[in-house]
């Protein structure tokens, strides 16, 4: 399956929003499921890594890739198209899974979603 990495309050953005929503990426010819992961932010001046409580370099949660649309901008030139990706569906994995990220579109193993949808079926299972 494939994933994105994203910074940490993107992750979050896009994994709380109710309605299909277009986020700034690139083109792609890709649709469908998308893994979100969170990766690993550098401290601000004054801010300790300790501070900060979001999970990062992890997969947090899925959307589904809609479509990508264009945007071109008026007044830019033609080879200033902006790509939108329509995403809608999030589920926000209730136990992060930590995973290296990588830049642009990745695959993630078989074997690591199958992980990731093993925790999210337990967490939804009635407790005892």
């Amino acid at each position: 399956m494939y994933a994105i990495s994203v910074e940490q309050e993107l992750a979050t953005e896009i994994l709380t929003r109710l309605r299909p929503s277009p986020f700034h990426f690139w083109q792609t010819d890709h649709r469908g499921l998308l893994l979100i992961h969170a990766h690993a932010q550098k401290p601000g001046k004054g801010f300790a890594a300790s501070e900060h409580s979001s999970p990062s370099n992890a997969l947090v949660g899925m959307v589904e890739l809609m479509d990508c649309i264009t945007a071109e901008r008026p007044g830019a030139d033609p080879d200033e198209i902006e790509y939108h990706w329509l995403l809608a569906h999030p589920c926000t994995f209730v136990w992060p899974l930590p995973y290296p990220g990588r830049l642009g579109l990745f695959l993630v193993s078989e074997m690591v979603v199958a992980a990731v949808l093993g925790l999210a079926a337990r967490s939804r299972q009635p407790q005892r």
